[in-house]
């Protein structure tokens, strides 16, 4: 009887242990779920309760203002307003994609591509649909926000460009950053839809300008309105910069160009320091201010006229007759040419069985170094080249600057071309010919340089060897001293070398040389013309295109004063003709300027208010 009992309760409990064991399995299972919720995720999830009712807005820093040398203004910040959209506030994504059709002229198929193309960032990050919209735009947000929470006024400080194109390659604008730049992390700390500098000094000085944004901390309701402010942060003005551009100075340089193709740079010879730089034709950074479209962005790369091309450093043509400046150092220096050197120039002379031709048919006449400077006579250069090699004239052109960039502090800067056997070699793979001597000596063939280099080797020449680096920044909050930002060279030029080479210059702009058209009376301005050829005269003949596009270009490089030199100029105009014909009377309005308001400061010039009528 014990027996049967004692098995029937073994029985039994094998039976509950059977039905027990899923029980316990279900709350073991139930319990870890619990731990893993209230344990391992719960910070995740609090912060995403806690999304749901405080939203971070962010509050852009304005960047810094930029200034020109004696602290007006030339980029400032405007107040504007951009439509955002939360998305966790989303409710009913059909209603949104039609209200912003109605009533902010949104297309369906844009706000999907937006969609879209913000799959990879947070929900919580608000994206911007609309920008910098008008009275209209606020008010149909302001009056539609309890039915459509998810749409909201944010406020951006927006640049400003205070005098339009004036400038613009130097200042550069600003733009949305890409996706190559944030792969790449060319600027630390940007994200996704932050504004940067993409050219000019908007670029180079990206950090300093950037200020630190704030933040507004809001609570919000289940369907996402906003119901209270809970703190806010201020934001952070970037830090100004201050420029060695001159307001005035530039304002007439740019006019100057108003219906050219070309660049001007003023430059003080003694530290690099850039008083103007103008390049036509230009742009408006106001209108690339904003999230500039694809179609809108092309047209402008599209333009034939390349208006964003800076062509005072990222275009480089032969220097034609500014070349013989160069030259003439390098003849001096190295023995070939002295007091008593004199070469008969008949307007042509034959080299290597070959014609080559002077600018004057009928010849200079006997000249010496300082003539064959001021009447840009070809053969004496001819000649001069051919006794000192392609090897001799390209170690003293390298010496000025020509073929390296020159380290001023814009982006995009082109090296040019200083030619030699050696270079043609690994460049071309052939060899180099005499021929090719003969034309660099007047600054023709294979020999590139850009107006800066041209002004930067021509202001060493003029202030006794020094070779400077061209720089645009004056002052800037949270940089070094500047000084130690622009280095300099010692380049070891013989004085009588310079004293020649100066008279030579001086000789032509006020002793009615090729580049008389640049004297202003009372001025000792010193200055070299140059005329490219773009085609030779005899294909010229048989051209039936454009002749516009096949006109020579037109250069002109001096400096003032003569003996105490501190501002050198340079006016390079494509197709402009002969440069005592185009680029020397441009410069001469470049040098009025800049004396006449060295002697008057408050005074805007009679070349001022010509230029700017004539912009009119």
């Amino acid at each position: 009887m014990n027996l049967q009992t004692d098995s029937s309760r073994q029985h039994l409990q094998q039976r509950l242990a059977l039905f027990y064991l899923p029980v316990v399995a279900v709350f073991v299972i139930f319990a870890a779920r619990l731990w893993q919720l209230q344990i391992i995720g719960g910070s995740d999830y609090a912060l995403q309760a806690e999304r749901n009712r405080i939203r971070n807005i962010q509050l852009v820093a304005p960047r810094g203002t930029i200034t020109d040398r004696d602290g007006n203004p030339l980029v400032e910040n405007r107040p504007s307003f951009n439509i955002l959209l939360y998305r966790e506030s989303i409710k009913d994504i059909n209603a949104t994609t039609a209200f912003l059709a109605a009533r902010l002229k949104i297309h369906p198929d844009d706000f999907a591509e937006l969609i879209q193309r913000s799959k990879g960032t947070g929900l919580y990050r608000p994206l911007v649909i609309k920008e910098d919209v008008g009275i209209d735009d606020i008010s149909v947000v302001e009056v539609h926000k309890r039915e459509h929470p998810e749409l909201q006024l944010g406020p951006e400080p927006r640049r400003l460009y205070r005098h339009g194109t004036l400038a613009s390659h130097v200042l550069g604008y600003v733009g949305e950053i890409s996706d190559d730049e944030l792969s790449k992390e060319i600027f630390p700390g940007a994200r996704i839809g932050d504004l940067v500098g993409k050219f000019g000094v908007e670029r180079t000085y990206n950090k300093p300008l950037t200020g630190r944004d704030g933040r507004r901390f809001v609570l919000v309701d289940s369907v996402g309105r906003e119901v209270g402010l809970l703190d806010e942060v201020d934001p952070v003005i970037g830090g100004e910069l201050r420029l060695t551009l001159d307001l005035e100075l530039q304002t007439v340089a740019d006019e100057m160009l108003a219906d050219k193709i070309g660049a001007i740079v003023a430059m003080d010879p003694r530290n690099g320091e850039i008083l103007a730089m103008a390049s036509a034709p230009s742009f408006d950074p106001n209108s690339l201010s904003t999230r500039i479209s694809l179609r809108d962005w092309q047209r402008m790369v599209d333009d034939p006229r390349k208006p964003l091309q800076n062509r005072a450093i990222q275009n480089a043509f032969p220097p034609g007759s500014t070349f013989k400046l160069i030259m003439a150092e390098a003849g001096l220096d190295e023995g070939f040419v002295d007091d008593l050197t004199r070469v008969t120039c008949t307007g042509v002379a034959l080299y290597y069985n070959r014609p080559f031709r002077c600018a004057l048919r009928q010849g200079h006449g006997t000249v010496d170094l300082e003539n064959a400077i001021a009447r840009s006579c070809n053969i004496f250069f001819y000649e001069l080249g051919r006794r000192m090699g392609i090897s001799l004239i390209a170690q003293h052109a390298q010496a000025l600057g020509f073929g390296e960039r020159s380290g001023i502090d814009l982006p995009g800067e082109r090296s040019g071309i200083m030619p030699s056997p050696e270079w043609k070699q690994r460049v071309r793979g052939t060899k180099w010919f005499g021929g090719e001597t003969i034309s660099v000596s007047i600054g023709q063939g294979a020999v590139t340089s850009t107006p800066l280099q041209l002004v930067r080797a021509v202001s060493c020449l003029a202030t006794g060897g020094e070779l400077v680096t061209p720089h645009v920044l004056l002052r800037a909050e949270q940089l070094p001293e500047e000084s130690a930002l622009w280095p300099r060279r010692r380049v070891p030029i013989e004085e009588m070398s310079m004293r020649k080479i100066r008279e030579g210059m001086w000789q032509s702009v006020n002793a009615w040389g090729t580049g008389h058209a640049a004297a202003v009376p009372g001025l000792d301005i010193c200055g070299k013309t140059g005329t490219v050829q773009v085609i030779g005269a005899e294909r010229r003949k048989d051209f039936s295109g454009d002749a516009s596009i096949v006109e020579d270009h037109s250069w002109f490089v001096g400096f003032a004063s003569k003996d105490d030199p501190e501002i050198a100029v340079v006016v390079f105009v494509e197709h402009g003709g002969k440069g005592g014909v185009t680029a020397a009377p441009i410069a001469r309005e470049v040098f009025r300027t800049y004396f006449a308001k060295r002697k008057s400061p408050t005074l805007i010039t009679e070349a001022a208010r010509t230029a700017r009528a004539g912009g009119q």
